[in-house]
């Protein structure tokens, strides 16, 4: 019986979470009320989050450095699931900002109709969360806790639906975006 699950975890350096947290914080072009994927504009019934939009070609000298650990990542997750097809990331990336008591505590999952490339998620925790604010995959019976520095690679598919677990005292940072099929 196989009894992978696709949910791996890696350990970036902290001083990368806390410089998204510093470009959030800076940022003014890019910042708008987080969407959700199943409505496709702000509902904030289903997620509620400020999000700042960054790009795979972009020459700000963090995320260049984020880009390069995420594609050691990325490579030993190909490496062990034995993945062939050929992917790269989405060229728009989001940092997304949760105040105490809002969230993501809506079940879904990241491939989609308006997605159909998506192969992969990734999502990184920039601040850890001592009052709840993780990640669950009920499927998978995973509930991940919210540790900076944390990086997390799963498939986008209906099999991994996940929700955010809302911190009703804590603010929560992650970075997250998708690698799709070229």
């Amino acid at each position: 019986m196989n009894t992978y699950n696709f949910i791996e975890e890696y350990k970036l350096d902290n001083t990368i979470c806390d410089n998204f947290i510093k470009y959030f914080k800076k940022n003014k072009e890019y910042k708008t009320l987080g969407t959700s994927l199943r409505k496709g504009f702000v509902d904030t019934s289903i997620k509620d989050s400020t999000d700042v939009n960054f790009f795979n070609t972009s020459t700000n000298k963090n995320i260049i450095i984020f880009f390069k650990e995420l594609s050691k990542c990325l490579n030993s997750y190909v490496e062990k699931y034995k993945i062939k097809n050929p992917m790269q990331t989405y060229i728009c990336n989001n940092i997304q900002y949760y105040k105490p008591k809002k969230g993501y505590p809506v079940l879904h999952y990241e491939r989609g109709r308006n997605n159909p490339t998506r192969q992969l998620v990734y999502m990184l925790y920039c601040n850890t969360v001592t009052d709840k604010g993780g990640t669950e995959f009920p499927y998978q019976n995973i509930t991940l806790s919210a540790v900076k520095g944390k990086l997390v690679i799963w498939p986008a598919e209906f099999t991994h639906p996940h929700k955010g677990i809302i911190s009703n005292t804590q603010e929560k940072y992650i970075v997250t975006g998708w690698i799709e099929i070229v």
